[in-house]
């Protein structure tokens, strides 16, 4: 029997697209998510972490079986109350959050518009479920909002999906114009804040709440392996919304619900957010405004698309050309990641630069350095 397996992997290798694991990789982060270095703070900053009442050793089941508790709830109460919104429901991790929120809510009749950059994990749900989908052009959805809406059935429901800060092109949605949109053709919006959660609005709550568009937002997706230093999601949403997930969503009913220990790094990782936000995030802004300021006087600024957030991107088109820029980059020492297509199109490749509170003045002044020989 031929090896199938070395024939698809033959391909991969073929389009510059095969990728090995590499371990424990020495450097300074310019790669990772951590924005405000909460994942290397022990408990929550300002007292010793405290384990939170009623939970077991292992999570034993499914929610819905075995793996709930009192706790559990009394967090995801608390969860809903620090973003103000009703309800929320805690995921294992982002990528089941997305998958399951839209596999449950997207039936046959229905209509979902997403714009054409969203994450792999929100096009795997969208695939799951049972709506017409329609990509919109990158944070321009009218056109195509009209254009849906006036060809819709009276009794399909039309949903709109974007993200709130953009994870490979580091650019945030105009959520305000987009709510606007969706309460005029009657549409439900949908937000993904895995980047902005944690790092936009008062104490890490988001571009929802910064916008103070809590009311207009049919569910919005907070994802805790990133800014907030810890693990898991947490669709929040209504109650209504909170009563049918845990009733339809298949992500969520048929899998053993978090860890224990996961639930207390979300406890944890808001307790951080109240004590340490504010700081770590002017401390952030600085970084970020050194790194531009140093690539527009290196001469290389023009390769920088105009976003002040932590995700800075330099184009770099062509898979080999941008994996060559990424080994340049490791072997000086400095952890860039290399985007390749198909992860963005074809002649989008770039390097992923990730910004941090912690990354220094001489850090940041090298990366300028490597990335001008580059």
């Amino acid at each position: 029997m031929p090896n199938f397996l070395n024939n698809r992997l033959a391909k991969i290798h073929a389009a510059g697209n095969h990728r090995v694991l590499a371990g424990t990789v020495a450097g300074v982060d310019f790669w990772s998510n951590d924005y405000l270095g909460l994942a290397h703070v022990e408990g929550d900053g300002a007292q010793v972490q405290r384990e939170v009442k009623g939970m077991l050793s292992g999570a034993t089941g499914s929610r819905s079986i075995s793996g709930d508790a009192d706790a559990y709830q009394a967090l995801e109460r608390q969860i809903a109350a620090f973003h103000g919104q009703p309800a929320a429901l805690v995921f294992n991790s982002g990528y089941t959050a997305n998958l399951g929120l839209l596999s449950a809510v997207l039936k046959r009749g229905d209509t979902i518009l997403y714009d054409e950059l969203m994450h792999a994990s929100c096009r795997d749900g969208i695939r799951l479920g049972f709506a017409r989908a329609v990509r919109f052009p990158h944070n321009d959805l009218e056109a195509t909002l009209r254009n849906a809406r006036s060809k819709m059935k009276s009794e399909g429901q039309l949903f709109v999906l974007t993200e709130g800060r953009f994870s490979m092109d580091g650019d945030v949605a105009p959520l305000r114009e987009m709510a606007a949109l969706c309460q005029q053709h009657n549409a439900h919006l949908i937000v993904d804040e895995a980047h902005s959660g944690g790092v936009d609005g008062q104490q890490g709550r988001g571009l929802v709440s910064a916008l103070g568009l809590e009311a207009e937002i049919f569910a919005t997706i907070i994802t805790y392996g990133k800014a907030f230093g810890a693990h898991g999601a947490a669709v929040l949403g209504s109650a209504d919304l909170k009563d049918y997930l845990i009733n339809t969503c298949r992500p969520f009913i048929y899998t053993t619900g978090p860890a224990p220990a996961q639930w207390r790094g979300i406890e944890a990782a808001y307790r951080k957010m109240e004590a340490l936000h504010a700081a770590r995030y002017a401390q952030l802004q600085a970084v970020v405004g050194q790194f531009r300021a140093g690539m527009i006087e290196a001469g290389i600024g023009d390769r920088l698309p105009p976003n002040e957030g932590p995700i800075q991107v330099i184009h770099l088109p062509g898979n080999e050309a941008v994996m060559a820029a990424e080994a340049a980059c490791r072997k000086a020492g400095l952890l860039v990641k290399g985007i390749r297509s198909p992860t963005v199109a074809v002649g989008q490749e770039r390097l992923r630069v990730c910004l941090h509170s912690f990354n220094t003045e001489a850090e940041v002044a090298f990366l300028v350095d490597a990335l001008r020989g580059v």
